[in-house]
């Protein structure tokens, strides 16, 4: 994967503990992750997630798998009255794992007003730590102050300073509204992107489902993976294969755990699909 910047989200894991997560991240052939402590997404996500204490392990199982990160998933809404004592600590844990993008989706459309506020307020901390803020369009109702590209763009004019930027996520897309041009948008995104999620999308039953990334979802992911290569964007394969969309996007998280084999499966068949498509 040499021409493409590639970590696995750890959605895919959800559930299991974060040494078996990165044991098998590793078993799979990439040398790249990007913790996924995203609200609605993963269980057990707690303040303690972004302590100093968890960093040093996360470095520790770094060294003993050989393992690197570039960037941490860390959604939550950043519309809340307390956002700079709730949102610092995961910058500072990004900066200690040496993680540069923090990859988060916004906030209610209504409450765009006091996200524009509290993501100014955080930006003496992403100056001292060098980490960018990747604004992600948002897959449901709940984020939906980013849904298009124009959106993004937007935002990022009233913030107006190097350490925000956006991580494009098709899939994301295309549960909220299947109609956008999701092909055009994602391409049109790179330039203005630091970031890049992969996740495609089905529909079974009248439910937004994440299959592994092989050209059989409804995402072309031909015509983009080029482009990213081209722009040199790191990406994350992201396949929350323990959560499905309803058909108005409520996102539903499963009772249990995926099967260890099939995360694998998934992530080595994503990873055959798009080695095909390195230049």
């Amino acid at each position: 994967m040499s021409s493409l910047k590639l970590s696995v989200n750890t959605s895919i894991y959800d559930g299991y503990d974060i040494e078996t997560t990165l044991s098998s991240i590793k078993k799979c052939g990439f040398n790249f992750f990007e913790l996924a402590y995203n609200q609605g997404y993963v269980g057990n996500l707690t303040q303690q997630l972004f302590s100093q204490q968890h960093a040093d392990e996360i470095n520790q199982l770094k060294n003993k798998y050989q393992l690197d990160t570039y960037a941490l998933g860390c959604t939550m809404d950043l519309s809340v009255e307390n956002f700079y004592e709730i949102f610092s600590p995961r910058i500072y844990f990004a900066h200690a794992i040496g993680a540069k993008f923090l990859n988060v989706c916004t906030c209610k459309a209504e409450n765009k007003a006091e996200l524009i506020k509290n993501l100014k307020s955080i930006q003496p901390i992403l100056s001292e730590t060098g980490c960018i803020l990747c604004l992600e369009n948002g897959g449901d109702k709940n984020f939906n102050a980013f849904i298009t590209l124009e959106d993004g763009l937007d935002i990022l004019q009233q913030l107006d300073d190097e350490h925000y930027s956006i991580n494009f996520d098709a899939g994301n897309m295309v549960t909220y509204d299947k109609s956008l041009d999701v092909i055009t948008q994602s391409i049109s995104a790179i330039e203005h992107s630091k970031h890049f999620h992969l996740k495609d999308v089905k529909v079974i039953n009248d439910q937004f489902h994440f299959p592994a990334i092989t050209g059989e979802g409804l995402i072309s992911y031909d015509k983009i993976i080029p482009q990213l290569i081209k722009q040199d964007i790191p990406c994350g394969i992201e396949i929350p294969l323990r959560m499905y969309r309803k058909a108005d996007a409520t996102p539903i998280r499963q009772e249990e755990p995926i099967d260890l084999n099939i995360i694998e499966n998934t992530l080595l068949s994503s990873r055959q699909y798009i080695q095909q498509h390195l230049i």
